[in-house]
């Protein structure tokens, strides 16, 4: 039986009860995977089914588009800004410092900082760095050894 009022967010504090209250949106709109996204592109708005699922099974906070999109076909029209400003205020809690003098908070949407910067970038960089510095090391050292000046009558002719 549906009630009638829909799932909202309220007293949501961390992204896996945000994402947990999302689940709880979608089995109350009683639609398929396939059939948000089918609303979700009459919206004007592109959530493919495959996107949706790996949304909905992680812990992690969905950006914000994605929330509009999902929030708009599962029937939580009247509370979008409600939704939108629990995912902004999780969002914002997460990334403050856990002291004045702290870094950042914890990785948020697979690792997708605040500012929109993907946080493994920078670790990728650093990993083919490092491999490429191995790599020009190897191949310098085996070029290198058959680079070095033989003298005359030595090896094969």
């Amino acid at each position: 039986m549906r009630h009638n009022c829909p799932p909202c967010p309220d007293g949501v504090s961390d992204p896996r009860s945000f994402v947990d209250r999302m689940r709880a949106l979608k089995a109350w709109s009683g639609l398929t995977y396939r059939e948000i996204a089918v609303h979700a592109h009459r919206n004007g708005d592109t959530l493919p089914p495959s996107t949706l699922a790996t949304v909905l099974g992680r812990a992690t906070l969905p950006r914000e588009d994605v929330v509009r999109a999902f929030v708009r076909v599962c029937g939580g029209k009247d509370e979008m800004d409600a939704w939108l400003r629990a995912r902004s205020e999780i969002a914002r809690t997460a990334w403050m410092p856990a002291d004045p003098g702290g870094g950042p908070g914890p990785a948020l949407n697979g690792g997708e900082g605040a500012d929109g910067r993907h946080q493994m970038a920078d670790a990728a960089v650093a990993a083919v760095f490092a491999a490429g510095c191995l790599a020009s090391w190897w191949c310098g050292k085996r070029l290198g050894s058959r680079a070095t000046p033989r003298r005359h009558g030595q090896g094969t002719h």
